[in-house]
């Protein structure tokens, strides 16, 4: 276990059981850390459940988008500074993954943006005067960030500038040794990942367009294997279950990887051991981005 002891850590993106940002909670506080966890209004009867079982330090409403909340969240940690600040925060609309990138509208490329990309700057922005002197920033990208998949729309464009910003934030923090750091798993199911399937699930032409044959027979396989009513958002998990099992096959390991293979990435960044780390985005995700077998 990683000595984490009497750090301050800062989870923000808790959504539900599911989330990476939750797997990430439980293995800092596993480390020893402090966890306060922020979260969006409409996700706190999910938030509530979670906080009540496990040793959390805080949990009070934090939307990324608005300056108020940004402000009094982050202003509790006057005279106690924060170690440790975890961004796992993304959103697209429906049209981001069903239409191609020349068709989105502006409306929706801002939005998609704003949130998964400007965000972390927002984050920092309030978070550095309350930061420790070597505290560790971390954000979650994906591998669409550097290889172009069609099925993860114009969200692989935000990711792409989300690595872009995580090497500029850490030239900007570095003076104080702050680190800014990236963690690129691979496929982990969360109420936020099924929602790419779930539209291409809903809009059968946008399936259709999709240059990716291996998403079409995943949903295939998975219309077979579903059971009685089978509702959309179950076939959707499915689908996502025929994905990880077609990454793994493809990767040198041939494993799925879990919400705590990335707590346990997020648990070394937050260490002493990755001291001399920063601007990089280190892949979590059985090699599958450094040698994909066909």
């Amino acid at each position: 276990m990683l000595a984490l002891a009497d750090r301050n850590a800062v989870v923000l993106g808790v959504a539900d059981a599911s989330s990476i940002a939750w797997g990430v909670a439980r293995s800092l506080i596993r480390g020893g850390a402090r966890v306060h966890v922020g979260y969006q209004q409409r996700f706190f009867s999910r938030v509530r459940l979670l906080i009540r079982d496990e040793q959390v330090a805080s949990a009070a409403r934090c939307d990324v988008l608005d300056d108020g909340e940004l402000e009094a969240f982050f202003g509790r940690f006057q005279g106690d500074p924060i170690d440790v600040l975890v961004h796992a925060i993304a959103y697209a609309p429906v049209e981001t993954f069903t239409k191609p990138p020349s068709a989105v509208s502006s409306e929706a490329f801002a939005e998609t943006l704003a949130v998964s990309t400007h965000s972390l700057a927002r984050v920092v922005r309030f978070a550095q005067p309350h930061l420790r002197d070597w505290a560790s920033v971390i954000t979650l990208s994906f591998q669409a960030a550097t290889r172009a998949q069609p099925a993860y729309g114009t969200m692989g464009v935000a990711k792409a500038a989300l690595e872009g910003l995580v090497r500029y934030l850490a030239v900007e923090l570095g003076e104080r040794r702050i680190r800014v750091n990236a963690i690129s798993p691979g496929p982990v199911e969360t109420l936020a990942a099924l929602g790419g399937p779930l539209a291409l699930i809903r809009d059968p032409e946008a399936l259709a367009r999709q240059r990716e044959p291996a998403l079409a027979t995943a949903l295939a396989n998975a219309r077979r294997e579903a059971t009685g009513n089978q509702d959309e958002v179950a076939l959707a998990s499915t689908l996502f279950a025929f994905l990880q099992r077609e990454f793994a096959a493809r990767a040198p390991i041939q494993e799925t990887i879990t919400q705590d293979d990335v707590g346990g990435c997020a648990a070394f960044l937050a260490s002493d051991l990755s001291r001399k780390i920063t601007g990089q985005v280190i892949h979590v995700d059985c090699g599958f981005s450094t040698s994909m077998i066909l």
